[in-house]
């Protein structure tokens, strides 16, 4: 039987495949290489370049600097390439090689491995986790990226393989070349292809998630992962933050990168926002519930505060006048009396 060779492109993605191999929910024949380093994002001018990727890397490690928990770190990326190398070079021509992708990432990364195995005669099938869909008691799930994919359900996005024929497998050589023509740093699919676009893309979206009021930007950050269509970083979004700053487009205070930090946008920010009228609609819609949510927390604030003033003022009532009551607890004469009522 010629063995089943998953390639992934993300540490959630490689093990959930891992997961399925080892609890054998996929077949015996098959195994899982996962390339880490996300294409997507940096310079890939002239082709990928370790050192230009751990350049890159850097950005979102320098101090001072929002940064999230990152998935690796500069020695697991340099391990995982020599790893990744290694074993795409052990690749043999009777393996059946099985490339997964959807988001921008995974795209990058089949193609980088397109063009490692360009010169080997071999059977890929892709498969676009986008073009299956999970349903579950009427409930509809699409996956963005492979990651999303529980081990359960791997097979069931297999069946929508592709064999990757003469054509479009020299079309997609031809868009990484490209790609690596041009001094982008940042790519994204824009309506089912893959492009070069500038670095602001996302800063729209940063901004249509960012208050008016300061609040901490993991709030902004999550609504900017969970909300676009496109799957972006963390790390990249925390970086466009950092440069929103730099341009007076967002302000924050604390200091910068620190647990307690809050940002808000500015008037410069709320200006440049205006010139996208869908993104200031949503600008608009997030603070009005944002209002609605803090009058909420205000109301059960009230109430907490009323219900502790009515407990101590009932423990008084046998020790103090009702006046003195009132006076010391903030309720009204009438508040502390309607406890002998009540």
């Amino acid at each position: 039987m010629n063995k089943v060779i998953n390639i992934c492109f993300s540490e959630s993605a490689g093990g959930s495949f891992k997961h399925a191999i080892s609890t054998k929910i996929l077949q015996d024949n098959q195994e899982v290489i996962v390339f880490l380093d996300d294409l997507s994002q940096g310079s890939i001018k002239g082709g990928v370049n370790i050192d230009q990727r751990i350049n890159w890397y850097n950005t979102f490690t320098t101090e001072n600097q929002l940064k999230p928990a990152a998935e690796y770190d500069i020695d697991d990326l340099k391990e995982n390439y020599s790893a990744f190398h290694g074993e795409i070079s052990k690749v043999h021509h009777s393996d059946i090689l099985y490339l997964w992708y959807s988001s921008s990432r995974e795209f990058c990364g089949m193609l980088y491995v397109l063009e490692l195995l360009k010169n080997r005669n071999l059977d890929i099938y892709l498969i676009n986790v986008k073009d299956t869909v999970i349903k579950r008691k009427e409930i509809e799930f699409k996956a963005r990226s492979t990651g999303e994919i529980i081990p359960e359900n791997i097979e069931k996005y297999a069946a929508a393989k592709r064999k990757l024929n003469l054509n479009e497998h020299r079309e997609l050589l031809d868009k990484w070349e490209l790609l690596k023509k041009d001094n982008s740093i940042l790519r994204v699919i824009k309506d089912g292809k893959l492009e070069s676009v500038d670095e602001n893309y996302f800063d729209i979206d940063i901004l249509k998630y960012t208050p008016k009021e300061f609040r901490n930007p993991i709030r902004t950050i999550g609504e900017v992962l969970g909300k676009s269509e496109e799957r972006v970083s963390d790390e990249y979004i925390f970086w466009r933050i950092k440069e929103l700053i730099k341009t007076g487009k967002i302000e924050h205070n604390g200091k910068f990168g620190v647990i307690g930090m809050e940002i808000k946008i500015s008037d410069e920010g709320h200006k440049y926002l205006s010139t996208d009228k869908d993104a200031m609609e949503i600008w608009e819609e997030d603070r009005k519930e944002s209002e609605e949510e803090e009058e909420i927390r205000k109301k059960y604030r009230h109430q907490g505060i009323m219900e502790e003033k009515i407990d101590i003022a009932k423990k008084l009532k046998d020790v103090l006048d009702d006046k003195t009551i009132a006076e010391k607890t903030g309720l009204s004469i009438e508040q502390v009396k309607g406890l002998e009522e009540s």
